[in-house]
């Protein structure tokens, strides 16, 4: 993405903070305009989940960007670069996923190499102080210098932003932890579909999730709002279910979205 559609991908997001808006929207906004911004595999917002009250730290993806052709398991996201970012407040970054001088987070280097990405970097989401969460991106290749990191981190606090200001009246006058809480839910939602995606169409959950997104893209929906839908219909008649239009794609796909500069 060239500076002067960061600029207007920026303008566009600060517009809909300034007016009502849907929450899942926005978040799933940041994540493809950071994924364009930085020729990106992929971009994930993903938020410390402090409803896990075990020691460890918990992590939720609550949105995503990405390419249609990744099959492997998307763990990597939330582990590594992306759990410390969101635990310590501060950008991390590896340059080279393949520098074996960098002995840091083995197991998600491992992953995320197996996934097809080479460099990433995340950069938290910070509120009143505190880190709630970090938007990771990694690059098939290595980061390199020509990549614009002060978008990283703009995208990073509007969507901190967006999660503080959510547009419902109860919501702005409860704490930022209850609208956390509420994006949050959406991950369970999410997950849902995916498992009603894996047992009826004999999927497993990594192909189910990647089949989700697909679907949802292909509806023009985000992926929040159409595991809602299929939920739902599974809820009010799970033996048709099967027969269901939710699992199939548009006999038109819509014609892209233009940009007019």
């Amino acid at each position: 993405m060239t500076p002067q559609r960061d600029q207007l991908a920026i303008a566009e997001l600060t517009a809909m903070l300034a007016d009502e808006f849907d929450l899942s929207t926005v978040l799933d906004m940041v994540a493809h305009d950071a994924r364009a911004s930085f020729d990106a595999s992929s971009a994930a917002l993903v938020l410390l989940d402090v409803r896990d009250r075990t020691d460890d730290l918990g992590m939720q993806v609550v949105a995503e960007a990405l390419p249609q052709s990744i099959d492997s398991d998307l763990g990597f996201l939330t582990a590594g670069p992306a759990l410390a970012s969101a635990r310590d407040g501060a950008v991390t970054m590896v340059a080279d996923l393949a520098d074996a001088s960098d002995t840091r987070w083995p197991s998600y280097r491992r992953d995320a190499l197996r996934a097809g990405m080479r460099g990433v970097r995340a950069f938290p989401l910070i509120l009143l102080g505190s880190s709630v969460g970090t938007l990771v991106i990694h690059t098939g290749d290595p980061w390199g210098t020509q990549r614009p990191n002060a978008v990283g981190q703009t995208l990073a606090n509007l969507a901190a932003i967006a999660i503080s200001i959510a547009p419902h009246l109860s919501q702005r006058r409860s704490d930022t932890q209850d609208t956390i809480e509420s994006a949050l839910q959406g991950t369970v939602t999410i997950a849902t579909a995916t498992g009603i995606i894996a047992e009826v169409s004999d999927l497993d959950a990594a192909e189910a999730r990647l089949q989700l997104h697909r679907l949802a893209r292909a509806h023009q929906a985000t992926a929040g709002a159409y595991a809602e839908r299929i939920v739902t219909a599974y809820n009010s008649d799970p033996v048709r279910f099967a027969a269901s239009v939710l699992l199939a794609y548009p006999d038109v796909l819509p014609s892209p979205p233009h940009i007019h500069l």
